[in-house]
Parts: C-alpha cells; sequence; structure tokens
C-alpha cells in the first residue's frame, strides 16, 4: 500500500509540552490527569504564546487583536457433508487471529518528521490564541456574535492532508482539550461552539449554496471534529454527553440577539439574518428539543446527502470534513475491547437508533460517492480562498496520483463501518445491510429511488480488488444483494486475467491454467500456509468448500494442479496419523479437537476428489495421472471406517486405469505415453463403475456475531486510510493487530 495512504503512524506521542509555573485549581488537575495519560502538566500555559495586550473598550480586546510574534510551534461456514454431517466451522473470536488476513496496519514511525514543539506550526500564532482563550476558563457569551466571528470569520483553519498533518493537529490541541474539557463544565463555550456549527450547517443546507462555503461554517466544523476527536478517546460515555449538552439554561429562549430582532415566518418559523459579519445562533437550532448530538447527527447526514462536493474546493473540504466527524463521532468504538459493547457508543447508538429513515438514501449516496471517484475541484477562485492560499500555502500535498479521491474512499469507509455493525439484539443495526440488500440496476427493469449504474461499480471494483476495502464491499454485495450477485455471475464478457509477478509462487512457471484450476492452486496455497502457521479452521472449511463446490464442474485440471491437490491430501492425511498416533501413544483420546480437525480435513480433501472422479472423470485425465503416481498414499485409509467408501472409489480408479497401461505392455513408458493411454482408456471408462455419492454444495452463511471480526477489520482499515491521527495504546479494537505486527517485527529482528 503506498505510503501516501497510510494514516499517522502508531507512535506514543513525545512530551512535546514543558510544564511551567501556572495557576491551576486542584479540581483541574484531577480532571486533566484522568483524560490525559501524557507525560506533560495539563496547563493551558505549558504553550508560552505571546498575546498583545490592549485596552479598549472590549472585555475580550487581548483576544481580538492579532499577536505581535509569530509562534515557534467472524464469520462460519454451514458445511453439510455426506460422511461429515456434523461438520461446521466452529465459533471463535476472529480476533484470536488477527494474522489470518495477513493484514498490515501500517505503523511507521519513520514517517513522523516532525515531533518537537518548535517544529510543529500548525496554526498560526493568531489562530492559537484563539483557541486557548476558547479553551480557558473564560466565558464567552453566546451573544457575543463579535467575538465568534472573529474566532471563527478571521482565518481559515488548514485542512489535513497527511499522516503529518493530523499527528501535528494532536499535539497542537492535546493540552487545549485538556483544558477545554475541564473549564467547559463552567464556560460552556464548547456547547456554544457546537451551536454555531449546527446554525452554520443549517445555513449550508437551507440555503442549498451554490458559491463559497462560509469560513465560519467550515472552522466551526473543524474545530468540532478536533476536540469531540480528543473527548472521545479519554472520557466515559457519561462524560461524553456531558461535554455535549452541557447546561440547557446557558441561553435564554428568546429571538433577540445583540439588538437583531427575529420575525416568524408563514411556517410560524423563526427567521433571522445570520449575517456572516455578526455570527449569530440561529434560533431554531436552540429551540429544537432534540439532544445536539442528535441534532449534529442529523446535520451531518443531511450535509452528506445534499451538497453537491465538487461545486468548488470549498465545498469539497466543508463535505469531507462532514465525513471525517462523522468517523470520530463513530470512533467510541475503537476505543472499545470488543465491538460487542453497544451502550458506551454514544453516537453510533443515536444513528442507528432514530436515524433508520435515512439508511437507503445515506447508502445510495455513500455508494454513488464511491462509484464516481470525483477529486477535489480546481482550487477555489473566491477572493478570500485565493488570499488565505496565498498567506498560508498549502502545507502538504493531500494524495498522490495513485490515490482515490479523499470523498470517494471515506464515503465506502463509512458505509463498510455502519453495514458491519452488531446485527443483534434489536436487529436495528441490519438496517444497513438492508441499504445494501435494496440497491438496485439503473438499466434493469425494476428503478426506484435505490438506483445505481451495476456496470459502473462492477468495473470500479475489478479495477481495485486487491484493496481489502474494496474486497468488503464486495463481500457485502455478493451477500446481501441478490441482483448485483445475478449481474456479476451473468457477465458473458469476462475481463482477461492477467497474473503480475507473484514472489510466493515460485514452484513453476504456468503458461496457460483455467481460472478454475488456478483458484485450486490459490486455496491450496492459503490451506498449506495456514496450516504452517494460522491453524485457523475458518480457512481450512472455507477454502476446501470452495474446492468442492467448484468439482462438480471443473475439467481439463491442469498436471499441476492435479499433483497439489493430490499432495494436499498426503499434508493432511500425514497430520492426521501423526496426531492419532501420538494420543494412543498418550493414552489420551483420539476424538480430541486437534484430531477431529483434521480428519474432517482428510474426509473433505477425499470428497472432493470423489466429486470430479464421479463427475468429470473423462475430462480430468491429469487428475487420474496423479493419483496413479501417488497410489501408495491411499492404501494406509482403505480399512478406516470413517473414508473406507471414499477410498474405495479412488481405488477403483487406480486398478482400473493401471491395469490397462499394464495391458499396453510398454517398456519404460515416457509421461506422453502413459497420459495417450489414460486418455485412450477414460473414454471406454464403464458408468456406474463407481459409487455416487450426493453432490457436494456448501453454502456460505454468516453469523450473527459476525461484527466481533469485520468491526475491528474496517476500523483498522479506517486507522490506515484516514487522515486522522490515532494514539494506538487507546485504540483497543485493534489490540489484536497491533500485538501482532509487534510479533512479527520481533520476529524478524531474530533472524
Amino acid at each position: 500500500m503506498p505510503k501516501s495512504r497510510q494514516s499517522a503512524p502508531l507512535a506514543q506521542p513525545p512530551p512535546l509540552y514543558q510544564t511551567s509555573q501556572t495557576q491551576t485549581s486542584n479540581q483541574s488537575l484531577s480532571i486533566a490527569q484522568q483524560i490525559s495519560p501524557l507525560p506533560f502538566s495539563p496547563t493551558h500555559q505549558s504553550r508560552k504564546v505571546p498575546r498583545s495586550l490592549d485596552t479598549s473598550n472590549s472585555d475580550f480586546s487581548e483576544f481580538l487583536l492579532p499577536p505581535q510574534t509569530g509562534l515557534s510551534s467472524p464469520t462460519t461456514s454451514t458445511i453439510q457433508s455426506p460422511f461429515s454431517p456434523g461438520l461446521t466451522s466452529p465459533y471463535f473470536s476472529r480476533r484470536s487471529y488477527p494474522g489470518t488476513s495477513n493484514f498490515i496496519l501500517g505503523s511507521q514511525r519513520a514517517f513522523i518528521q516532525r515531533k518537537t514543539l518548535t517544529e510543529i506550526q500548525f496554526f498560526t500564532n493568531t489562530q492559537y490564541n484563539q483557541l486557548k482563550f476558547l479553551c480557558s476558563s473564560r466565558t464567552i457569551s453566546p451573544y457575543d456574535s463579535e467575538v465568534w466571528g472573529v474566532m471563527l470569520g478571521s482565518e481559515k483553519f488548514p485542512t489535513t492532508n497527511s499522516g503529518q498533518d493530523a499527528y501535528d493537529v494532536e499535539m497542537a490541541t492535546v493540552s487545549l482539550a485538556i483544558e477545554f474539557a475541564s473549564n467547559n463544565k463552567k464556560t460552556a463555550n464548547f456547547n456554544t461552539l457546537l451551536l454555531h456549527t449546527l446554525s452554520q450547517m443549517r445555513r449550508v443546507i437551507d440555503s442549498e449554496i451554490h458559491g463559497e462555503i462560509p469560513i465560519e461554517a467550515y472552522n466551526s466544523l473543524f474545530l468540532v471534529r478536533v476536540f469531540s476527536k480528543h473527548f472521545i478517546g479519554n472520557l466515559s460515555r457519561d462524560e461524553i454527553n456531558q461535554q455535549f449538552e452541557g447546561d440547557h439554561t446557558i441561553l435564554a429562549d428568546t429571538p433577540k440577539f445583540n439588538g437583531v430582532e427575529s420575525k416568524i415566518d408563514e411556517n410560524n418559523r423563526v427567521q433571522i439574518d445570520l449575517n456572516p459579519k455578526k455570527l449569530i445562533i440561529d434560533p431554531e437550532v436552540i429551540q429544537d428539543t432534540r439532544s445536539k448530538a442528535e441534532q449534529l447527527m442529523d446535520g451531518l447526514l443531511k450535509v452528506i446527502l445534499k451538497l453537491d462536493p465538487i461545486l468548488n474546493g470549498s465545498t469539497y473540504e466543508y463535505y469531507q470534513e462532514c465525513l471525517n466527524i462523522l468517523l470520530v463521532l463513530l470512533s467510541t468504538q475503537i476505543h472499545q475491547p470488543n465491538a460487542s459493547q453497544l451502550e458506551n457508543n454514544y453516537f453510533l447508538n443515536i444513528l442507528l437508533t432514530n436515524f433508520g429513515d435515512f439508511v437507503n438514501s445515506l447508502t445510495k449516496r455513500l455508494v454513488t460517492n464511491f462509484i464516481e471517484q470525483k477529486p477535489s475541484p480546481p482550487a477555489s477562485t473566491s477572493v478570500v480562498y485565493n488570499a488565505y492560499s496565498y498567506l498560508f500555502p498549502s502545507r502538504s500535498s493531500a494524495t498522490l496520483p495513485s490515490d482515490p479521491p479523499p470523498i470517494s474512499e471515506r464515503s465506502l469507509l463509512v458505509l463498510l463501518l455502519l453495514s458491519v455493525q452488531c446485527r443483534a439484539p434489536d436487529e436495528k443495526a441490519k438496517s444497513f445491510r438492508e441499504g445494501i440488500r435494496s440497491l438496485k440496476d439503473a438499466q434493469g427493469m425494476g428503478g426506484g429511488d435505490m438506483t445505481i449504474s451495476f456496470r459502473a461499480l462492477y468495473q470500479l471494483i475489478c479495477r481495485q480488488l486487491p484493496n481489502e476495502e474494496i474486497c468488503l464491499l464486495l463481500y457485502l454485495l455478493m451477500i446481501e444483494n441478490e441482483e448485483f450477485r445475478v449481474y456479476v455471475l451473468s457477465r458473458l464478457d469476462p475481463e482477461i486475467l492477467s497474473i503480475s509477478y507473484q514472489p510466493w509462487f515460485t514452484e513453476r512457471l504456468l503458461k496457460s491454467v483455467s481460472l478454475g484450476g488456478l483458484t485450486y492452486l490459490v486455496l491450496i496455497r492459503v490451506i498449506q500456509f495456514n496450516l504452517s502457521s494460522h491453524r485457523d479452521v475458518y480457512f481450512h472449511n472455507n477454502c476446501l468448500a470452495t474446492m468442492a463446490n467448484l468439482g462438480n464442474s471443473i475439467q481439463d485440471i491442469h498436471p499441476y494442479v492435479a499433483q497439489r491437490l493430490v499432495n494436499l491430501f498426503d499434508i493432511v492425511a500425514k497430520r492426521y496419523q501423526k496426531l492419532r498416533e501420538k494420543a494412543q501413544k498418550q493414552g489420551e483420546d483420539e476424538n480430541s479437537d486437534a484430531v477431529a480437525i483434521y480428519g474432517d480435513l482428510v474426509c473433505l480433501v477425499l470428497e472432493i476428489i470423489n466429486s470430479v472422479l464421479i463427475r468429470r472423470l473423462n475430462s480430468n485425465p491429469e487428475l487420474i495421472y496423479s493419483l496413479l503416481h501417488k497410489k501408495d498414499l491411499f492404501t494406509h485409509f482403505q480399512l478406516h471406517p470413517r473414508f473406507a467408501e471414499l477410498i474405495a472409489n479412488i481405488d477403483n480408479v487406480i486398478s482400473y486405469f493401471h491395469a490397462r497401461i499394464s495391458e499396453a505392455n510398454l517398456k519404460s513408458p515416457s509421461a506422453e505415453e502413459i497420459s495417450e493411454l489414460i486418455e485412450t482408456a477414460a473414454r471406454t471408462w464403464p458408468p456406474g463403475r463407481l459409487k455416487e455419492f450426493p453432490d457436494l454444495k456448501f453454502q456460505y452463511e454468516e453469523e450473527l456475531e459476525s461484527q466481533e471480526f469485520f468491526c475491528p477489520y474496517v476500523w483498522a482499515l479506517i486507522y490506515r486510510h484516514t487522515w486522522i491521527y490515532w494514539d494506538e495504546n487507546k485504540t483497543h479494537i485493534l489490540n489484536d493487530y497491533i500485538i501482532h505486527e509487534e510479533m512479527e517485527a520481533s520476529s524478524v529482528q531474530v533472524v
């Protein structure tokens, strides 16, 4: 995966902030110590930023004036077998096998170059002074539109376009967030900031902006995202709720603000002119009886649904920030040890419980964003944005040419996250699966509100299939959407499969192999690798079940494929015998878990070989050749009560073709001569010679608790692909991924 797509690395935050003498109450210190494990004192004066002092008539004159100096700163398969009717993939925590996906989380400590206070300069001096004042113990009146207008409308905050940017934002605001969490109970400044964010969001939604997004709208949303992330990563559910909801008495229930009178329209709605020069809270935000968290979620979803992100650069940035904050709000889950602790996921529960009406429209919009793959429009041409770009040029390139557009990628990640949530006990989270299930092909007969281009989606998936998030999307579509599954299976113009160099495939060069044969080779390789390393029953059963389903129709097996299939039987049979003999010597139960698992594997491989021989013997002479070549492998199981019938069919085939070769009376026959004899004898193979068994048909079923695997997996994708810094010490749902990487790193060092 290109480094440009990796998130900020999993690095322990360095001690950026040196403690200084401050006057901080004991209460503030205790709160800060509770939410911050970082090695520095939680005080807002840790960062020494000079401010200009003035004695003008404003109470906040030192804040309003610019500073004089710069800042130097799982799933399982239901498998029914005639020989193993009880053979199922037993449930276990997939998180216990983090390496089975060979997933690389992307912890690259060298990726962060700026680590010290003097190197990190994400905010300008003016912006940092404003943030210090916002987080301080001084209350900024909700009705002081001048102060809020200067804070949110003077300078646009930079966007985070790299892992370094994400790290810089985290480090530049962590001490401020400590202060903010402590002081907000008294000042309610965060609650007022949230009210301004909701007001600006209504402005964006209701006016259907076709021009530039106001700087106030972007800045307020950016600040809510930054500080919400700190709160979510360090506070309990009740404390997060308190930060967002605060004291409901901080605002008077009046439609008069700073002398600006409101009016009532014909629909009895309070109307007020949101003059950008005087930033005013929308009265409807105050009068809304819903919680502020629910209002924020409602606003975010409506922006995602209604706003066209490619109108200009500002709409693209604002839309991207909406997706970012949505991921941040849902990130309560990343801090939980597992995906089943639903009660602690404050915002996720609000979304899944209260916004069922948005499911279909949101699913379609996110999928459409992914399909369109629209990059950011050219830089804005407005005077304000041009001036900002001139004074504060881009801090880093957003993406490399090979990277997917940010909105497309984040839309996909949001969709995946919502679609893999817990389906029990009340099934409410299953609704986003139903949204995927409701998608229809725009070229089909049905039509409706959920139509998308299956052709465009299919082609995009084919182009990006090596990406793991694309594979997961394909999985969800194939599992949930029958119409899309039929579309894929009915394609008459499959793409030519071009296989690039694969270092793991070293045995020999295959110049011509069927797709079924190649699938067999890959699955056999996965099984063998799994047997030697992870020993995950999930892989055994599902890979063999796939091979069994193919075995009913596979033909013209490549010689090498036939050899690998017989060798697979040799491997599992030897391990089965070894485990069984060991159990007998030690006086243990021969039906132990390990012996039973390998017994199931032996049975499945024999069933696959039988399936090919019974239904496609004439079309697969190379498999017969391999069986003759390794005929001694099967003699040990002729009397085994579980395998006897399966072995009898194979012995029957071996005996018949061995007799035909012997009748030819060839001296030192070559491989080509033996192959010709096998092909000739196959034409006269008498039907009914082999005992018929029921067709092997394995059907995949997903467990209700599949989120125990999928949720950590999706969060690992989000961790790797979004420019949001996540501290590995707090991302508890990813612990197994992190531990696995550390183990692999240590093993490499030992070697």
